[in-house]
């Protein structure tokens, strides 16, 4: 065979350059790779990689009790808002927790007074109430009309009329607290969150409301999302983080003290609220929410577990060494391409057992309850 070097240079280039673009490939295809790898665990199924010591001890409450809790909810949508305040006065029943004030992310009507039912309920019918003047869902319900018409409550009926502006309500309470003492715990939109950051220096404070979370919360605990990666779910994202897209992205990315998630997979098969039918009155508001919302029949617990474990934090593993990376349009996933103080929580015991102790706070009778003249 002649051997020709000027066809063999041609012949080669072609070959070179297949061999260079296969080693790109295969470079961006282990790029890829690694950073799903940051990203989710291998298959796709849930990896709890608990938090280390330091940001243990970051992430968890202290030992002092009661714990100070704020509890923010859109209260209206799902009827879990409602058994998540009942059993917030059932643990505060206990001494284990002091409610603070009650803040609501949705517009619904009704949904303050809803509220202040509970409460009234419960024997705590002064505990500040607090509604977004913005809101961003006007949520229908199928129980706040009942409750709020239904049932003793002193929220006269209208929104900003009579129920303050829930930045106003924040910052009056954080102002009042202790440094780094409380916990609040956000069951809804994060809409009322977000305004708070953005709040100025007034009159009640001379911190921004940046400064005043920073300085004065403890930890925030989130009923949102899904976790590891929400794009789980069949419509690719959960409902609190959904619906108010623009306030999950700046809360979650501005916050300044520790957040714990309690995801949707965490209470979606914590099925409580049937045993409020035959072991509570009738004139049990929450009782009444149940009835009018799922006609009798249990519902999932997302909210309740969410406050249990800010209160007491027992029956839940903290799943660390990442950080919860929230899309603008409210997707999110967790992240272990870098280390904050974040955690997204898992049970740690058998979920039947954390029903059973959830349905016994919910039937739980109050300690004292009020009559309003």
């Amino acid at each position: 065979m002649i051997h020709h070097p000027a066809a063999s240079a041609v012949s080669r280039r072609p070959r070179r350059s297949i061999l260079v673009a296969a080693l790109a490939l295969l470079v961006v295809g282990l790029a890829a790779l690694v950073a799903r790898a940051l990203r989710e665990p291998p298959g796709g199924m849930p990896s709890c990689q608990p938090p280390d010591a330091p940001q243990t001890a970051v992430l968890t409450r202290g030992a002092a009790q009661p714990a100070p809790i704020i509890f923010d909810t859109d209260f209206a949508p799902d009827v879990d808002d409602v058994g998540a305040l009942a059993i917030l006065h059932a643990l505060a029943d206990r001494g284990e927790a002091t409610i603070l004030g009650v803040l609501i992310s949705s517009g619904n009507t009704y949904a303050a007074r809803a509220a202040d039912t509970v409460n009234t309920y419960y024997g705590r019918p002064d505990i500040p109430i607090g509604i977004t003047w913005q809101p961003t869902v006007a949520a229908d319900s199928p129980y706040t009309l009942a409750l709020a018409l239904d049932f003793p409550n002193d929220v006269q009926p209208g929104l900003t009329a009579v129920a303050p502006n829930a930045v106003t309500v924040y910052r009056q309470l954080l102002a009042a607290q202790p440094d780094a003492s409380v916990t609040i715990v956000s069951v809804g939109f994060l809409t009322n969150l977000r305004d708070l950051l953005d709040s100025p220096p007034d009159d009640i404070s001379a911190l921004s409301g940046l400064e005043l979370a920073a300085a004065k919360v403890a930890r925030l605990v989130i009923m949102g999302g899904h976790y590891p990666d929400s794009s789980l779910l069949p419509d690719g994202d959960e409902y609190n983080f959904a619906m108010d897209a623009p306030a999950t992205y700046a809360v979650v990315t501005r916050w300044p003290t520790p957040m714990i998630f309690s995801g949707f997979e965490l209470g979606v098969d914590i099925e409580t609220g049937a045993a409020l039918y035959e072991q509570t009155p009738p004139d049990n508001p929450v009782r009444v929410a149940y009835q009018l919302y799922t006609g009798g029949t249990a519902r999932s617990s997302w909210d309740l577990t969410a406050v249990d474990y800010a209160v007491r934090g027992e029956g839940y593993n903290l799943c660390g060494g990442g950080y919860n990376e929230v899309a603008p349009n409210g997707h999110n996933q967790w992240n272990r391409s870098a280390v904050k103080p974040q955690a997204y929580l898992t049970a740690a015991v058998p979920k039947t057992q954390l029903e059973a102790h959830l349905n016994a706070l919910l039937i739980q009778p109050p300690a004292v309850s009020s009559t309003l003249p």
